[in-house]
């Protein structure tokens, strides 16, 4: 008997996933719950259980492929008649350290998710002539209950690989070495021009000047070579643009000597243990400024003509990763001091790196930092993320002469950058804003007395 597995929801309200890898070919036997394909949505890779047990008789789509859901994607030879029939649960799966909340207003999507009602309705499945009137595809809802159960056990979920394109060289055709007299070989050289790239009209085969003449009057076109977009950076560049056209952004910038604060970091590293971090202690000034100035942490809700403000403090890292830009939450940041946040990031970011960061973690955040001086630049105008108000930028440290104490002395100042939505918050919210972040990493004390 046989059954088909169609692409489910997996629970984003996104309409197709990217096979990334197969975990079973065609012909193999399969149990019930078993990883059999690793897909790719627009915020994380997610293994794919079985939701039968059987052997598997066709791969409906190639890795690499993009499927759209309620698509067909894998047939099977059931090993029982039951198995068509019935829709067993699976064992019930523990609860993880950090499993997605239930929805609410405190902590809005980073991205904007379509309605159920605007998504595309699956394809009713199509039984097979042997099989019984009453089979049944596997729920969505058992499928994200599989999804979650294969995710959390840590020991099934293989390590993603890195994952390359195939680029597409331009390659020339192979020919005899070119003949020429030194004169011209010379003048070749002088133009930059391959000899064994012309063709020659001489006697021979010999390339002539005249034949150098033609060749710099009608360069090679350049080549070039293309790079599919995987799911996470098409839906990035879609967010992004999204972001860009529909909220007026605005920034201001301040430069801010860093010195004391790198000091304090150094000193706390000095005693041993976990330390703080320049980006930790940052992050640790910015949630308290948005306290100061809750305009930052808060969303545009169009549609109801409000603003919203949030009670907690989830802090959006901004991540660079091989799939491309993520932003992992540093949920409840303000409960964190800044060596507790220091150790927070570290395991978000790694997360984010490897791929094996949870959902939630991925659409929770409310205010984001970016640490673009980590690329060496003094600084950048960021996008804001979907859904926020504000995002800050930290630049790289210099050591530049500054005034200090009344005199010129070498310090390490550090640009930063607030973006920011002008239908939430107006320039002089945003500057008080980043003169409070300021403040607390030129006299890090302040930080102190007002956590």
């Amino acid at each position: 008997m046989t059954a088909v597995f169609r692409l489910p929801d997996l629970g984003e309200g996104l309409t197709e996933s990217e096979i990334v890898a197969w975990k079973v070919s065609e012909g193999d036997s399969v149990t019930l719950n078993q990883v059999i394909a690793e897909v790719e949505t627009a915020k994380a890779v997610i293994d794919l259980p079985s939701p039968y047990a059987g052997v598997i008789r066709r791969l409906h789509a190639s890795e690499g492929e993009t499927v759209e859901v309620g698509a067909p994607l894998v047939e099977y030879d059931l090993e029982d008649a039951a198995e068509a029939a019935a829709d067993p649960e699976p064992a019930e799966p523990a609860e993880p350290a950090d499993a997605p909340p239930a929805p609410s207003a405190d902590a809005p999507p980073a991205e904007p998710e379509p309605s159920a009602d605007a998504r595309p309705a699956p394809a009713e499945p199509e039984p097979s002539a042997d099989a019984p009137p009453e089979q049944s595809e596997p729920s969505e809802e058992r499928v994200a209950m599989l999804v979650g159960s294969v995710r959390m056990d840590g020991a099934r979920r293989p390590t993603r690989r890195p994952r390359t394109f195939a680029q597409t060289p331009f390659v020339r055709a192979e020919r005899s070495p070119a003949r020429a007299f030194p004169p011209v070989r010379q003048l070749a050289k002088q133009r930059g021009i391959d000899l064994a790239a012309v063709t020659p009209t001489g006697e021979g085969g010999v390339v002539t000047r005249a034949d150098l003449d033609r060749a710099a009057a009608h360069p090679a076109p350049p080549t070039s070579h293309r790079e599919r977009l995987s799911g996470l950076r098409r839906e990035t560049a879609k967010a992004m643009t999204a972001s860009a056209l529909s909220v007026p952004h605005a920034a201001c910038f301040l430069q801010v000597d860093v010195t004391e604060t790198l000091r304090l970091a150094r000193d706390l590293a000095a005693e041993g243990g976990a330390s703080p971090t320049l980006l930790s202690l940052a992050s640790r000034a910015i949630v308290l400024a948005a306290r100061r100035t809750p305009g930052v942490n808060a969303r545009f809700d169009a549609d109801a003509g409000e603003i919203e403000f949030h009670d907690r403090v989830n802090l959006g890292i901004a991540v660079a990763t091989d799939r491309g830009l993520v932003v992992a939450s540093v949920d409840d940041a303000e409960r964190l001091d800044a060596i507790a946040l220091a150790g927070a990031i570290a395991e978000r970011a790694a997360a984010a790196r490897d791929g094996s960061i949870g959902l939630a973690a991925l659409t929770s955040s409310t205010i984001t930092v970016s640490n673009v001086g980590v690329f060496g630049v003094d600084g950048g105008i960021p996008i804001l993320t979907p859904g926020q108000s504000a995002i800050v930028a930290l630049g790289a440290v210099r050591r530049t002469p500054w005034e200090h104490d009344g005199d010129i002395a070498l310090r390490d100042v550090m640009t930063i950058t607030v973006s920011f939505d002008h239908r939430v918050i107006d320039g002089r919210e945003a500057s008080a804003f980043l003169v409070d972040v300021g403040e607390m990493l030129e006299r890090p004390g302040l930080a102190l007395a007002r956590g």
